[in-house]
């Protein structure tokens, strides 16, 4: 139970409590804003690598966004997600070690850096995505299923 505590408290409560103040502040305020949550591929697909509880919280994360999307949306706060697959971090290093070279199955033979999710998360606040909310932008080199 406490890893299901732990992984839930992380990746779906917290990003919900925040979203939350975040959009009660700019409501207060009277403000237009932007909140982009962090999910993942694994939200799209679960590939029975022993993390389903993390691909189920990711699934959860996608949902939330779109459900604060259309909650918060008559006040001009926009909400999404991006949902990267593998990309260079502490988290990933670990993950490296224990089960090794992952790129041999991925079609551009790489994992991503973290710069190369920037242009998602610029866009996903600048104003060309004004229109856009309540989606998730998956940012990963494999959009077959996996």
């Amino acid at each position: 139970m406490d890893l299901i505590d732990r992984v839930l408290d992380t990746n779906v409560r917290a990003p919900y409590v925040l979203s939350c103040e975040i959009a009660r502040r700019l409501i207060a305020a009277k403000r237009p804003g932007r909140i982009v949550n962090l999910a993942s591929s694994s939200a799209y697909s679960y590939g029975g690598n022993g993390a389903a509880l993390y691909s189920i919280s990711k699934t959860a994360v996608v949902r939330m966004s779109e459900a604060h999307a259309v909650e918060w949306a008559r006040f001009n706060v926009n909400v999404n997600a991006i949902a990267p697959d593998a990309f260079s971090s502490e988290i990933m290093d670990g993950t490296l070690q224990r089960v090794g070279d992952l790129t041999k199955a991925f079609p551009l033979l790489r994992i991503g850096t973290p710069a190369q999710l920037d242009s998602t998360l610029l866009f996903l606040v600048s104003p060309p995505s004004d229109f856009v909310t309540g989606t998730c932008i998956r940012v990963d080199d494999v959009q077959d299923g996996r």
